[in-house]
């Protein structure tokens, strides 16, 4: 939308604000507001407390799974207070489970057929940066563990990884919250984030069956040396995304083919469970490189500044 500016006064410029975002944002008249200027853009923000944002569902006839989505999905899309109505325990169950993955969330109540959930806190006190970086460190220590386990044979850190998966959920489904709840600038495009941030959720649910399917296999030397591949071009995207460099973003491309190459070869040669693992590793190393690519804008050489 577009407002004109007014002048008041002699060097005041004055602008309306449009009133949906008042009501939204449930501003009065002498309510202070945040306003945010980097380059040519001004943001206004507000750190008001929001109404509580609630949602009433009915889940019967779904099954357990798509009932564990929902609350993810609600939880991601800001919802404060989520009652959901169930005809069957197991769907029950299915979002009692879930619930110590939504950080900030506890059950209000269990009824016969529903079972209330609701955030204790509307402001969590956590840094948005250091749950995002904490669930890039547990990815990279899951898959060096895919790694570093199976060629120690440790069947049991293998299967362990799982509950490493769960952390990394609680970390990204947070980061997801809230920048669906935020107003705040963020320094890197939101949706692209967005988009980065799902992936890395995908990449820990395909480590973790990663892991679990190594650990019913023999070591092998040739989806090890995949595997340590993996490892290295992981560490240097995410090294990349912190600190965007040229070498890095042209070492991950280097990296991903070189790894497409390997994995083609070894496709043709190995049995069904090695076969599996490695189609696990090919889209982790899919997703490993969004890192990379998704933020190569950020190069200074491609910026165009002199």
């Amino acid at each position: 939308m577009k407002r004109k500016l007014v002048k008041q006064g002699l060097r005041a410029l004055t602008v309306t604000i449009p009133s949906s975002w008042i009501d939204k944002n449930n501003l009065h008249a002498g309510d202070e507001v945040d306003l945010i200027e980097v380059d040519d853009s001004l943001t206004l923000s507000t750190e008001k407390k929001q109404p509580t944002k609630e949602i009433i569902v009915d889940v019967g006839g779904l099954l357990p799974r798509m009932a564990d989505r929902f609350m993810a999905r609600s939880y991601q899309k800001g919802y404060d207070k989520i009652t959901v109505k169930f005809d069957d325990p197991e769907l029950m169950l299915a979002v009692k489970n879930k619930v110590p993955e939504l950080m900030g969330f506890e059950i209000l109540n269990i009824g016969k057929n529903e079972i209330e959930v609701q955030v204790i806190s509307q402001q969590l006190d956590l840094d948005f940066d250091v749950i995002l970086r904490r669930a890039f460190l547990i990815l990279m220590d899951m898959a060096k563990t895919c790694h570093d386990a199976w060629k120690s044979n440790e069947k049991k850190s293998l299967e362990n990884i799982f509950h490493q998966d769960f952390d990394v959920n609680r970390f990204l489904y947070f980061c997801l919250r809230y920048l669906n709840k935020s107003q705040k600038v963020m320094n890197f495009g939101r949706s692209i984030l967005y988009y980065l941030i799902e992936s890395l959720e995908d990449l820990g649910d395909e480590l973790k069956e990663l892991g679990r399917q190594l650990a019913g296999i023999k070591p092998d030397r040739d989806v090890l040396n995949i595997l340590d591949k993996l490892n290295e071009m992981f560490r240097n995207s995410y090294e990349f995304f912190y600190a965007p460099d040229k070498s890095k973003a042209v070492r991950a491309f280097k990296l991903s083919k070189e790894i497409s190459a390997l994995i083609d070869g070894a496709l043709a040669v190995k049995n069904k469970d090695l076969t599996k693992a490695l189609m696990s590793i090919e889209l982790s190393t899919r997703i490993v490189y969004h890192l990379t690519t998704m933020r190569l804008d950020t190069l200074k050489e491609l910026s165009g500044d002199k």
